[in-house]
């Protein structure tokens, strides 16, 4: 046994020793700017694996893929998922934010059809705004006065079903201007169902919400800029400002209906909206950099998922909507840089057979959009990552002085309302107006003190 410990100790000594002058070895190399072999490489890994700490070689010229995207205090550079207000848009640059991919049935994963183009020229603009997208729209944490102009294709509910909510909430989300709409109208169809004719319907709707905050908060937001164009127009310039240029083309989805196309800086975007594969896509939205098109399930999958019959499986698939194989087709003819199929449910089990039925007609880059998926676009490269998004949200603040109404249209409770408050509660307002006019020097009096 003693012989056995003693050889042990010896053992550990010469290990020592030996550690000892490989350190003295790296040192003297470090010291004058050593560029380790291979062999040194290695040996410098054992000494490591030994647990010996505070050794590295100088760094070399050239800069490790680690080094030169990560530091230990400094943000990452490169990410793989795009984070919200934490990357600058170059000025040759088009984002493309999903902040509405699914269906009319409502879902925690996929909002209906809503997607923000950004453009490194400062502009943004929202396509469609279907139910669910507003609070996705909320979480990126852009200012609303920023994203004050929304083009509606049609309008069903999946594509501008949150609009009244985007519109009548800018208020108190600290918009401080007016909200701008474009959407179809004209073409022989009925004016009852016009655009103007649904947001004029939209504001009687909710007279009451908006006429009972006048003098309460800043209401400017209220105010609705609508623009109506006609939808039968083909290659229709509806808006052009600051090299930005939005045209329309008529879409086989019933009557009224439109798909865009987008063009600034050399960048062509088109957006589908709904309909049918037809000759104006195929024509207008040809070598386009980002194309997003419609594809709805496969006709079986519509009887599996959705419980529809037979009849109704084919009609939806086909007659005022793109199926997958179709989709697959109409981007081969089209021909764009990156193509995005949306308007379906993505989830594990249907992703695949959508993947399979696009790929009976088209062999090129397709992604299929889930909510924050993300597209930088340049005229050298399309990035597509997925975003991370806020689920507890609080208003931007606001970019410009609140104006509240102090004359005017201004709203006043009747009297005989007001007389109901509680007054044992008096004087615990008045304690709160008190405390507040100590603070900022004014001299409010709590208005529906009797």
């Amino acid at each position: 046994m003693k012989s056995i410990t003693t050889s042990f100790k010896l053992t550990v000594l010469i290990s020592f020793l030996v550690v000892g002058v490989i350190i003295g070895y790296v040192v003297a190399k470090t010291t004058s700017h050593w560029s380790p072999t291979p062999k040194e490489q290695q040996l410098v890994k054992a000494v490591s694996g030994l647990g010996v700490v505070g050794v590295q070689a100088a760094d070399t010229s050239k800069p490790t893929l680690q080094s030169a995207n990560y530091s230990r205090t400094g943000a990452v550079k490169n990410r793989t998922v795009y984070y919200p207000g934490t990357e600058d848009l170059a000025p040759d640059e088009m984002r493309v934010i999903t902040c509405g991919s699914g269906m009319p049935v409502p879902s925690l994963n996929q909002g209906a059809a809503c997607f923000l183009v950004e453009l490194g020229n400062g502009d943004k603009f929202i396509f469609d705004m279907g139910t669910g997208s507003s609070e996705r729209l909320m979480s990126l944490g852009i200012p609303l006065d920023y994203i004050n102009k929304v083009f509606i294709g049609h309008l069903h509910m999946d594509h501008m079903g949150d609009l009244p909510a985007f519109w009548v909430y800018g208020p108190q989300n600290n918009r401080s201007g007016p909200l701008y709409v474009w959407g179809p109208g004209g073409g022989g169809t009925r004016p009852e169902w016009s655009f103007k004719e649904s947001m004029e319907n939209m504001k009687k709707m909710w007279a009451w919400m908006t006429g009972t905050l006048v003098g309460t908060i800043d209401t400017r937001a209220h105010q609705l800029y609508v623009t109506e164009f006609d939808w039968s127009k083909i290659n229709n310039v509806i808006y052009e400002e600051n090299g930005v240029v939005i045209r329309t083309i008529p879409a086989i989805h019933f009557e009224q209906s439109v798909s865009f196309i987008l063009e600034w800086n050399g960048l062509k975007f088109s957006f589908s909206s709904d309909t049918v594969p037809n000759k104006w896509w195929v024509k207008y939205t040809q070598d386009s950099d980002l194309s997003i098109h419609e594809a709805f399930f496969p006709t079986g999958m519509w009887e599996e998922k959705y419980g529809f019959s037979a009849q109704e499986a084919l009609n939806a698939s086909t007659v005022i909507h793109t199926s997958a194989v179709m989709f697959g087709k109409v981007i081969s003819l089209t021909k764009p840089r990156q193509a995005v199929a949306y308007h379906f449910t993505n989830e594990p089990d249907s992703l695949p057979k959508m993947v399979d039925a696009v790929r009976e007609t088209y062999d090129g880059p397709v992604d299929y959009a889930t909510d924050f998926m993300v597209w930088n676009v340049t005229k050298d490269k399309i990035r597509t990552r997925l975003g991370a998004y806020n689920t507890f949200v609080y208003p931007v603040p606001p970019l410009e002085e609140k104006q509240i109404a102090t004359s005017g249209d201004r709203y006043v409770t009747p009297q005989w309302v007001t007389n109901g408050i509680e007054p044992e509660l008096l004087p615990v307002i008045q304690k709160i107006y008190d405390d507040f006019n100590e603070e900022y020097g004014t001299d409010y009096q709590y208005p529906l003190k009797k």
